[in-house]
């Protein structure tokens, strides 16, 4: 195909269809396969809310049971991090919150269309800088099992309302935050479920991929695999695998990032959210770094109007977390917007969007170092648990040097990619706007880059 040559392709000069692979269409094409994931990771789901909602509610000065944060912030939550680029939005075939939703439509629904005006990631934006920016202050997420739950419990009842309320999967598509981040890191995947041929597909007037069939459901996210152009609302519940009678869709290995190039489709939410994860997650970094964190922690005294009320002093903490993350983000794309607008002019917003993309690869790097240390965390706790089952004393702790170092070099490899995605999306304008676009994010990216290197050179204790 001529638009994709830098895949690699087989002897016919096609792309590489992994559903070729021994049993995988079988797999993939089977009515049972994907229920029986979801069901099992549906018990499992109801096993962590059920520790979460049986601990303490501060496991540093209560004790209690720590299997429910361990799962959901030091095991599920950084995997997905760390296999977005071989697999991108794969969890959502897995996904067993979507799946109730999904099956709540089965029973019953009224099918109304998703309000017209509701239809961009404003709401999955806002959700998901208000869990991660609250993560550790507003509502202690990591620490405390019970609020872990209830977030469990909210989005799962969130789900079945909006399966009862709306047509196909409208909370995947509009109100989850994990498959916004999904979505959009998944632009840097190294794979991608398309079309074959859209010749195929343009011949072929009953498009069984939409509107779904015997075999298969229409797309519940509204895609169309003919037009499809990039990864982000693609939830691979692989229903037009099963669907199309012309066995048209494939799903292929390519060079990661290439979403970022090819794609002409670009939204304002979706550049404010790569700005605002970038900010966000350095904060938090930040956080863990006792210079840093006595800094805000003073600062917030200062501002106390009375130091005596322990009600006072909670709440006005947790004020200035929601202050502080809003002035951050609204900080971080307005560093951005401004400098295309002193570069651009009048089209300043367009540019804004545009060039924001480029800053995937450093928004990822950033999302991956601050996951890091969770994931190591929960990988001991599990092989600690399997040793104690076993009768066995398996004990670890991370080397927290070691830690910083890789953090570091995360960092710095998400800033040279980042600029190396700039080249590549400015190279196709003349001479002078390519080198106003490359300046634009040149400054943003050093301005993060010194921004990182500062928090991650601090003494961590």
């Amino acid at each position: 195909m001529k638009n994709n040559q830098n895949v690699r392709t087989n002897g016919n000069n096609e792309k590489y269809d992994l559903l070729d692979v021994y049993f995988f269409k079988d797999l993939v094409k089977n009515r049972f396969f994907k229920p029986a994931v979801n069901f099992f990771l549906f018990i499992f789901l109801l096993i962590i809310i059920y520790f979460g909602l049986s601990s303490e509610s501060d496991l540093r000065f209560h004790g209690g049971i720590p299997f429910a944060t361990t799962m959901i912030w030091d095991l599920w939550h950084p995997l997905l991090a760390f296999t977005l680029i071989l697999v991108g939005r794969l969890w959502c075939f897995a996904c067993p919150i979507g799946a109730i939703g999904e099956w709540t439509q089965s029973f019953f629904s009224l099918n109304r269309k998703y309000p017209e005006k509701y239809r961009n990631l404003w709401i999955a934006v806002i959700l998901f800088l208000v869990i991660f920016a609250g993560e550790r202050h507003l509502f202690q997420f990591t620490r405390n099992p019970p609020n872990t739950a209830y977030l469990l419990l909210f989005f799962t009842g969130l789900a079945i309302v909006m399966g009862a309320v709306y047509e196909k999967r409208s909370f995947c598509r509009y109100i989850c935050p994990i498959g916004l981040v999904l979505g959009l890191f998944s632009m840097l995947s190294a794979i991608e479920l398309r079309c074959k041929s859209k010749k195929t597909c343009q011949d072929h007037d009953l498009k069984e991929c939409v509107i779904g069939n015997e075999a298969g459901k229409g797309c519940p996210v509204w895609e169309v695999p003919q037009t499809m152009e990039r990864n982000n609302q693609c939830i691979m519940c692989m229903e037009c695998v099963k669907s199309c009678s012309k066995g048209n869709i494939r799903i292929s290995p390519r060079i990661p990032g290439a979403d970022i190039i090819h794609s002409k489709k670009t939204h304002l939410d979706e550049a404010y959210l790569i700005h605002g994860i970038i900010i966000i997650f350095l904060f938090v970094m930040g956080m863990e770094r006792l210079e840093f964190r006595n800094v805000i922690i003073n600062f917030v005294k200062f501002t106390l109007p009375v130091d005596s009320l322990i009600f006072l002093d909670l709440y006005w903490r947790n004020m200035w977390a929601v202050i502080i993350f809003i002035l951050i983000t609204l900080g971080a794309a307005g560093l951005m917007y401004l400098s295309t607008r002193a570069a651009f002019g009048k089209n300043s917003k367009r540019k804004f969007i545009e060039l924001s993309y480029a800053f995937l690869p450093l928004s990822l790097s950033v999302y991956l170092a601050e996951n890091t240390f969770r994931l190591l965390k929960g990988l001991f706790f599990i092989t600690a648990s399997i040793g104690s089952f076993f009768g066995r004393i398996w004990e670890f702790s991370p080397d927290f040097d070691a830690i910083n170092r890789l953090q570091i070099l995360l960092l710095g490899a998400g800033f040279i990619f980042t600029l190396w995605a700039g080249y590549l999306i400015s190279k196709t304008q003349d001479e002078k706007e390519m080198n106003k676009s490359i300046m634009a994010i040149g400054f943003c990216a050093i301005v993060y880059l010194m921004i990182g290197v500062k928090i991650l050179t601090l003494s961590i204790i």
